[in-house]
């Protein structure tokens, strides 16, 4: 369970293994020319979100587009070591999916963190954010989100683009509102 309280979220901008379809989990890929840019062009997307704090994954990939948006909002940043992406083991750097689905179903895969210890370590690292005082930004990756959806209580599994900046926002008892780049659902 995560904390009832509105946040941010941006994938980090694209990397070379984002674009040639290869999983990184937890091998730390730096953004390439292309990321690098998604990144400075979303810090002023955010500007009038009201962000005091952004929360980062320690990856070079997450930290780096942290860095950039913080650089135009003029925030500080945090690592949180637990918003780290999943780790898919024998699968990183390589671009067969065929495992996905099953572990999406919560099935245990040899040698890739089973997704339900994925998302407690994902509910903690969040909760630990969310206890910084004002509006955050988690700064991430495409498999935290996902993990974040299925916490949230959303159906389907959202190919986050690279640095959409995505807002969470409880709706109800029980549900969560997605506002995607002006895309609500």
């Amino acid at each position: 369970m995560i904390t009832r309280r509105g946040f941010w979220f941006l994938r980090h901008g694209q990397t070379d293994w984002n674009g040639s379809g290869r999983w990184q989990g937890q091998t730390d890929v730096p953004l390439n020319a292309l990321g690098e840019a998604q990144a400075r062009a979303a810090g002023p997307l955010l500007r009038g979100a009201g962000i005091e704090v952004i929360c980062s994954s320690p990856l070079g990939r997450a930290r780096r587009t942290a860095d950039l948006v913080a650089a135009t909002l003029g925030v500080p940043v945090f690592d949180i070591p637990g918003l780290l992406e999943m780790d898919v083991g024998p699968y990183e750097g390589r671009t067969e999916g065929h495992w996905l689905e099953s572990w999406r179903a919560d099935e245990a895969v040899p040698g890739i963190e089973p997704f339900p210890a994925f998302r407690r370590r994902i509910a903690a690292a969040i909760n630990h954010a969310l206890g910084h005082p004002g509006e955050v930004l988690v700064v991430a990756h495409g498999g935290v989100f996902w993990a974040l959806e299925r916490l949230c209580g959303r159906p389907g599994f959202t190919r986050l683009p690279n640095c959409a900046p995505a807002r969470l926002t409880p709706a109800g008892a029980t549900s969560w509102r997605l506002e995607i780049s002006g895309l609500i659902e």
